[in-house]
Formats: C-alpha cells, sequence, structure tokens
C-alpha cells in the first residue's frame, strides 16, 4: 500500500521567462510545463507548499523542506516526521549533497529480537510490522532542518509555515485516502488489542471504524502543535525535548526500545553518490543503506551491452525479456551483497562495474529465462508508504527526494498528544534468516539488525544528466517496484524516444530475483496498460512465469525540454 493519489503543481517565474500555459490543449491533468521551475509530488497541497516558496524566491531545498513537512500533513500513511528517507540536491555549481535521513535501530535492537518475540506470542501480529517493536529511530526531521540550514535561504519556522496552516485548517482527503485507511481498519478488526496500544490512528485516522469518505475534511491540531513545535525550537524538540520524553514513555508503556538517548544520538549521514553512465548519460544515485543507485547502475550496465532501441523495434518482448533478465541479476546481487555500509563490506564499485555487467550479459540469451540460481553472481563470497517528490528552480538547482514511513501508516504506533505516527522500518532488516519481508524481498546477513544500523532500503531518487546538465529527475514509491519503475520510465525517455506521459504510461515490467515471476503496473482506469498478448506469449514462451497480480510503483518525474521544463505525477 505504498501509494499515494498522484498531482504535481507548475511554477512560472514570471520575471525568468515570459507566461506560457501550464498545460497544452492535449495534456492530461497529471502533466504541467513550466518555463523556470517545477515541483513534482503526490500530494496537491505539498506541491503547493513547495510553489509557494518558489514563487517567493527560495531556492529548490528551501522548496524541498516545505514540500516534506506538507507531506508530512497531507500523506500521513505514506510519510511523515516519524519516519525517514533520502535527498540528492544537485546545484547550479555542479556540486551534489547526497543526504541519509534513514532511520536507525536503536541501541537494544539485537539480531534475533524478532525470532524471540514470535516465539514469546505467536498470537501477536508479526512484531517487525505493527505495534512499537517495529518501530526504529526517525531521521527525517533532522535531515529536513539539516538541509535547510546548510543550503536552504529560508528559516525553519518559513518553511514548515504551509504544513502548520494545513494541519490546522485541514483539507479535504481524496479516494487513496479512503482506500488506505479502509484496508488499515481490517487490521484493527483483527488484532483487536491494537484499539487500545495504536490508538491515535484508529481513533484520528479511522475514526473509530467509521471511515471518513472522499471529500471530507481532516484536521490535524496535535500534528500542527509539534510543527509549531520544530519550527520555533529546530529539531532539538523532537531528539532532546518533550516529544523524546513523550516517546520514550510510551516505548516504555507499550514494550518498544526506542530511548531518549537513542534519539539524542541520531545524526544525517552524507554520502557519496553511485555515479555511472548509461549510453551518452550520467547517473547521480543513491548509496547504500539504499539499494536503488547500485541496482539501477548493475541493471544499466547490462542492457548497455545490447541495441535495446533497436530490439524493441523488431521484437518487443525480446526488448522486455532482456529488461526482466537485468533485473533478476541487479535483484540477485541485492539480496547477496547489500546492506548499510557503515557496518558491512558492500562491493559497490565492483558491482557497478562495466567490466562486471559485461560478465552477467554474456549470460543474456534471447530465447530462454535464466535459472534464479544463476543469476547474479552466487560464487562471490557472503559475509507499503513511500513518497517521492522532485524541485527545480529558477537558480539551477534540482533536488530528488524519497521519504518513508514504510507500510501505511508505519507501525501503526503513534505519539497521540503530538500527532507523530512512527515508522516500522525495522522490517526491512533480515528480521528471521531466510524470511522475505512484507515486499516479498529475501536479504542477507549484511541487513541484519544491529543497534544503530539503518536497514536496506529500495528508495531511488535518481538524477540524469545530459551534457552536465539535469535532463529528467525521478523516483517512485511502491516497495521494490520503486527501482523497476524508475527503470521503465528511464528506458522509455532515453532509449525508446517516448515523451514522459508516454513513458509513465507503459507497460512496466518487474522481476525482483524471488519469488521467480514477472508481474506488470497496470490500472485500465487511469490509463496504464498491460502489456499486449503477443508480448505476455513472448515472455512465456522464453520461460517466465507471468504473475496475473497487478501491483503498483508510483512515479514522480521532471524533464527538461527545449522551452523550459515538464513535471508527471503517475496517475495509476
Amino acid at each position: 500500500m505504498k501509494q499515494s493519489l498522484r498531482f504535481l503543481c507548475m511554477l512560472i517565474v514570471a520575471a525568468a521567462a515570459p507566461p506560457i500555459a501550464p498545460v497544452l490543449a492535449d495534456d492530461p491533468p497529471w502533466i504541467a510545463r513550466g518555463a523556470s521551475g517545477m515541483v513534482a509530488s503526490d500530494s496537491v497541497q505539498a506541491s503547493r507548499a513547495g510553489l509557494e516558496i518558489l514563487k517567493a524566491g527560495g531556492n529548490a531545498i528551501d522548496a524541498a523542506v516545505a514540500v516534506s513537512f506538507a507531506l508530512a500533513v497531507t500523506r500521513p500513511y505514506s510519510t511523515g516526521l516519524g519516519g525517514g528517507g533520502f535527498m540528492i540536491a544537485r546545484f547550479a555549481d555542479g556540486r551534489i549533497v547526497v543526504q541519509d535521513f534513514r532511520e536507525t535501530a536503536p541501541a537494544a535492537a539485537a539480531e534475533d529480537m524478532y525470532v524471540i518475540a514470535a516465539k514469546t506470542d505467536p498470537t501477536r501480529p508479526a512484531s517487525s510490522r505493527i505495534g512499537h517493536l517495529a518501530v526504529a529511530v526517525p531521521g527525517l526531521v533532522a535531515g529536513r532542518c539539516q538541509a535547510l540550514s546548510q543550503d536552504g535561504t529560508i528559516s525553519l519556522s518559513r518553511a514548515v509555515a504551509p504544513a502548520v496552516r494545513l494541519a490546522k485548517s485541514g483539507f479535504p482527503v481524496d479516494e487513496h485516502y479512503v482506500e488506505v485507511t479502509r484496508e488499515v481498519l481490517k487490521v484493527y478488526q483483527r488484532y483487536a488489542s491494537l484499539k487500545e496500544s495504536c490508538r491515535y490512528v484508529y481513533e484520528t485516522h479511522l475514526r473509530g471504524g467509521r471511515l471518513r469518505a472522499a471529500g471530507e475534511r481532516l484536521v490535524q491540531p496535535e500534528l500542527a502543535r509539534l510543527l509549531e513545535g520544530i519550527a520555533e525550537n529546530g529539531p532539538d524538540f523532537l531528539y532532546r525535548g518533550p516529544v523524546a520524553q513523550a516517546i520514550a514513555l510510551e516505548m516504555k508503556a507499550h514494550g518498544g526500545i526506542i530511548t531518549e538517548k537513542d534519539l539524542g544520538d541520531y545524526r544525517v549521514r552524507l554520502r557519496d553518490p553511485i555515479r555511472s553512465t548509461y549510453r551518452n548519460y550520467e547517473l547521480i544515485g543513491m548509496p547504500p543503506p539504499s539499494s536503488g543507485g547500485i541496482a539501477l547502475a548493475e541493471i544499466l550496465n547490462i542492457l548497455e551491452t545490447v541495441d535495446l532501441s533497436a530490439i524493441a523495434q523488431r521484437d518487443p518482448s525480446l526488448a522486455m525479456h532482456y529488461q526482466i533478465e537485468a533485473m533478476k541479476h541487479a535483484f540477485a546481487d541485492r539480496a547477496r551483497f547489500l546492506g548499510d555500509s557503515d557496518f558491512a563490506a558492500v562491493p559497490t564499485e565492483r558491482l557497478i562495474s562495466k567490466a562486471y555487467a559485461g560478465g552477467l550479459a554474456v549470460k543474456l540469451n534471447p530465447d530462454k529465462a535464466l535459472g534464479t540460481d544463476k543469476c547474479g553472481t552466487p560464487g562471490l563470497p557472503e559475509d507499503r508508504g513511500t513518497s517521492h517528490f522532485c524541485v527545480v528552480d529558477r537558480f539551477g538547482n534540482v533536488v530528488v527526494s524519497t521519504e518513508t514511513i514504510n507500510t501505511s501508516f508505519g507501525s501503526l504506533a503513534a505519539i497521540g498528544e503530538w500527532g507523530l505516527i512512527l515508522n516500522n522500518e525495522m522490517d526491512d532488516f533480515v528480521t528471521e534468516p531466510g524470511k522475505p519481508n512484507v515486499f516479498g524481498l529475501v536479504q542477507c546477513k549484511r541487513d541484519a539488525v544491529a543497534p544503530g544500523k539503518r536497514p536496506l532500503s529500495s528508495l531511488s531518487p535518481t538524477i540524469v544528466l545530459e551534457d552536465n546538465k539535469p535532463f529528467l529527475l525521478l523516483g517512485a514509491s511502491g516497495g521494490p517496484r520503486i527501482i523497476s519503475s524508475v527503470l521503465n520510465v528511464l528506458l522509455g525517455v532515453t532509449d525508446f524516444g517516448l515523451s514522459l506521459e508516454q513513458a509513465i504510461l507503459m507497460p512496466r515490467p518487474h522481476h525482483q530475483w524471488q519469488p521467480d515471476k514477472v508481474f506488470f503496473d497496470t490500472d485500465l482506469s487511469r490509463g496504464v496498460q498491460p502489456p499486449p498478448e503477443e508480448v505476455r506469449q513472448g515472455l512465456v514462451a522464453r520461460g517466465h512465469r507471468v504473475s496475473d497480480k497487478r501491483k503498483t510503483g508510483i512515479v514522480q518525474a521532471i524533464l527538461r525540454e527545449k522551452d523550459g521544463w515538464i513535471g508527471a505525477s503517475d496517475p495509476c
């Protein structure tokens, strides 16, 4: 359920360019055009918050921080102040800042903690996914405040102001909010004890089982108080002040292990980007503990060895077959070798090298799918809520950022007096050896639980450069489908010559190595097409198992055009 209603806002800076129409006559409502800047997010209110800052003269960092705090209000099931994420900023002078504000395991965390919890009470919900033991130390507030203080131009109170207004005055919820709350209500109905231990989400967002209809206003006064406290006092209000005290008390009362010291010790990490090339483009991606940058580089390096465009014109099913095979290799290596590089040696340079990809590319068989046991390099020694947005400003700075609380409403645990919903990112660790996480991903010992460690992620904020200038900004939500969604839209633009709209609407194959199945993003009601039957049959003939299940990744993207920028927010 890591999905959200798609929307974007477009900005025209009148002083920088003559006014133009926001859309062309035949553009769908989820496409916008701008001469000097753009904000693309999955919330209309959050996009407007960023637009407000840009129109007032702020830069891309200023707008990104405003968008993020607004998303905490309007997409409380996908992201929020109790979560974390990643951000890549490229400035007009070429400087790159890669920020890791991923959540961390508490000091009392242990590798076998969830195995022990399951044996203690087999009837309780999975403690790595639901409840207070699932919560990792949040990093979003620290990350956003640090970015603003280092590269922003406005005050924190100004950046948070739109979010405060949204929380106080409320906003009309959409169909997706209703859909998510309906699904989450089923969890509460299955586990009656959650109505007491995870009361805030049940009473505020599910209204005790009387769900809101689309269009009804959601007002969050407790969250407004928290936002005002952060705006006035900075991140210490959450990490060292009254909110930290409230979190520690809540944890102690309900079996969680986060302490005030855990919160006070949290630090944002600045990372070196994953830099790779694909044909005539340069990619800037996120390094571990994100798997997105490495996986995309590996997949594209493999595909660079074939003329994908020519193959697609001759046999579309063969082109898709090669995409799937490349994904299988990358996800196999993700499972075997990736984790928090602060805790384990990750063979990054080898995995993103052209030579390594060339060795994998020789395994590409045009007539047959490779067995999963032969994907990646087995011989090397081993030691559902998300939101993405993109920002371009008139100064030439760009930002891509993906943030999350993991599944819908995270752990369901919250600090009710502050309206703070807490993540369940601990499930992104290996919680039981050999057991897949909620997204079906199997991971290695490098991703085992350890104090202070950051769990492996699929978040894939990506900047594509052409002639050393920002060309395409994109990212997605949707668990492991984040990687394949970004890949498919990128290939649509770069290899297949599609418009951004066409690239988003084309069929998107997904294969994550395990399970050995091909999935497609499909939603006919919103224009996202399944593969043509002849393509599907071509895949089956090569030995692929094509699933009928439809699980969708959601893309936000901005593309440079001759006269400015075009932004798109996935309609599916």
